[in-house]
């Protein structure tokens, strides 16, 4: 009867390799995360595009029912909401695509800021119309980058300084300068000054402000815009305006 030798006992691994281990172990559970994140934007993407659809097709729908010599003002209000929506899905649509590359860099383009800005206050139109508010714009350049993104950058802004500014009657300033091989953007905003500590963390996702408690929101609007900034190889900040109040400041390559 053969006589088996005994196993040769296998050494501990070294604690490199057992980190090396530990390494592989993690990336294999990241790789599955953003499987799965791929999955849950493209889900979110479709479930946001379907209302956004459907607010286009009703408001042609009803600007065909409306005698235009009767309802000027109405076709100007339902063609703004038409271009809302055609922004809004542009923008979903290029949020997904980072989403599923997020190594990417932007698709530099020319893109033209003043025109951009326009679009922005046309859509932020009735807002301003409510508070009565006055928005005085600097002759903003063209830079390299993509538009959906600049775009949500400047109407984020602009619609935070209008949310938190006076209530009535307040002023919006939006001003540009260069400064060396980048253009600095200002939007200065009326009202409470924010305090150094809530400055800190005025970008953080879901982070909102004890002053924040009469506006709506998700908490996310300048956490994109810092995302949009930094994409595009530039920096975001918050200071306290020279006349008082809010400015934020953001940079972008000339």
């Amino acid at each position: 009867m053969a006589v088996r030798p005994d196993p040769v006992p296998r050494p501990d691994p070294s604690p490199l390799e057992a980190e090396l281990e530990l390494l592989r172990a993690r990336v294999d559970e990241l790789e599955r995360e953003k499987a799965d994140l791929e999955v849950f934007s493209a889900v979110a993407a479709h479930e946001l595009l379907t209302p956004v659809v459907m607010i286009d097709a009703y408001a042609a729908m009803i600007a065909d029912r409306l005698d235009e010599s009767l309802h000027a003002e109405s076709h100007e209000d339902l063609d703004n909401m038409r271009r809302g929506a055609a922004r809004t899905r542009l923008l979903v649509e290029t949020l997904l695509n980072h989403a599923r590359s997020t190594r990417r860099e932007p698709l530099r383009r020319p893109v033209d800021l003043d025109r951009v800005l326009r679009e922005c206050l046309t859509l932020l139109r009735a807002e301003i119309r409510a508070r009565h508010a006055v928005v005085r714009v600097a002759e903003l350049p063209e830079v390299q980058g993509e538009e959906p993104l600049l775009g949500s950058l400047f109407a984020n802004l602009l619609a935070n300084a209008l949310k938190y500014g006076p209530r009535r009657h307040g002023t919006v300033t939006v001003e540009v300068g260069r400064a060396g091989a980048l253009w600095r953007f200002c939007v200065d905003s009326e009202g409470p000054t924010i305090s150094a500590e809530q400055r800190e963390r005025i970008f953080e996702p879901y982070y909102r402000g004890s002053g924040e408690r009469r506006a709506r929101g998700a908490g996310l609007g300048l956490a994109i815009c810092r995302y949009i900034v930094e994409r595009h190889g530039g920096q975001i900040a918050l200071a306290p305006a020279p006349a008082g109040g809010n400015r934020f400041w953001f940079t972008l390559p000339a």
